[in-house]
């Protein structure tokens, strides 16, 4: 299924919307639209999530909103308890919270230890984490030459060998999967809430703390600001053996990630290429540009 733009995210909330008979005055598309979208109702105070209509994942991540919060851990409130399918996407509808913003990296290192003392659960059954899935698809829909993406595809494969040889040093568990600043987000008056859970899984829990490593490792975080994560989380990552390893595998994501949206968004050709460039060349990494 083709990607989302911005236009149909809002036609198919209006839809929903009315099917419903709810409002859909002054809906509003909520961040980057890809392969999901979240639109905001104002008038409903609710927020609706538009995937790419597997109702399976869409159902999983509902089941995990509310198994998470029955454990304590602050999490987005899920308003449905079943996915909805309009024009063969999967909807399903979220509490709004107001005023948000990208959390700090102690409210990030304080939700990921909140969320690594919860148990694995029988259910919802948690499916084991694939750390690189779906980069594929990303080149697949990115404007990169073909030489670029079997260059990047064969990065992915040699990370992957690499990974499998690695020792944890955490104990296996429930992990975000997707654990960066924009899916942990804060307010003044609330402490810091899990997002986007669609990637909940069980894994190694290295694959959440990585992410505020790679942001200092990148330079989107001060050597000040990863302390203040390390502070709240309770270890660094970085005097782990197999740092470097998932370190790469997280900056190759973002890579990929990043360079699905070119087909659509030619402008960031350019920073895609940056990135690229920097798994050959470290000192490159400090030229990422915050964002994508």
């Amino acid at each position: 299924m083709s990607d989302l733009n911005e236009a149909h995210a809002l036609e198919l909330a209006a839809t929903f919307a009315s099917s419903r008979a709810q409002s859909p005055h002054q809906a509003r598309v909520l961040g980057p639209v890809g392969e999901n979208a979240t639109v905001h109702l104002p008038e409903e105070g609710v927020v609706l999530r538009i995937s790419d209509g597997s109702q399976q994942r869409a159902q999983h991540e509902l089941d995990i909103s509310h198994w998470l919060a029955a454990n304590g851990v602050n999490v987005v409130r899920a308003h449905s308890s079943r996915p909805e399918i309009v024009q063969g996407r999967a909807i399903t509808v979220w509490g709004y919270l107001s005023d948000l913003e990208p959390g700090s990296p102690a409210a990030i290192g304080a939700a990921l230890r909140s969320l690594h003392q919860v148990p694995e659960p029988v259910v919802p059954a948690l499916p084991k984490l694939r750390p690189l899935s779906g980069v594929e698809s990303y080149l697949s829909q990115s404007a990169l030459h073909q030489e670029e993406q079997d260059y990047l595809l064969g990065q992915v494969q040699q990370v992957l060998r690499r990974i499998g040889e690695v020792s944890p040093a955490l104990p296996p568990g429930p992990v975000h999967g997707d654990a960066h600043r924009k899916n942990i987000q804060q307010s003044s008056d609330r402490p810091p809430v899990l997002l986007d859970l669609e990637r909940v899984s069980v894994g190694p829990r290295e694959w959440d703390v990585i992410v505020p490593a790679v942001y200092w490792r990148v330079g989107w975080y001060s050597d000040d600001e990863y302390k203040q994560f390390v502070q709240a989380y309770g270890w660094d990552i970085r005097e782990w053996s197999g740092f470097e390893v998932l370190a790469t595998a997280r900056e190759l994501r973002m890579i990929c990630w990043l360079s699905s949206r070119t087909g659509r968004e030619p402008h960031l050709l350019t920073e895609a290429r940056r990135r690229i460039s920097s798994l050959e060349d470290p000192s490159a990494r400090h030229a990422w540009s915050p964002g994508g």
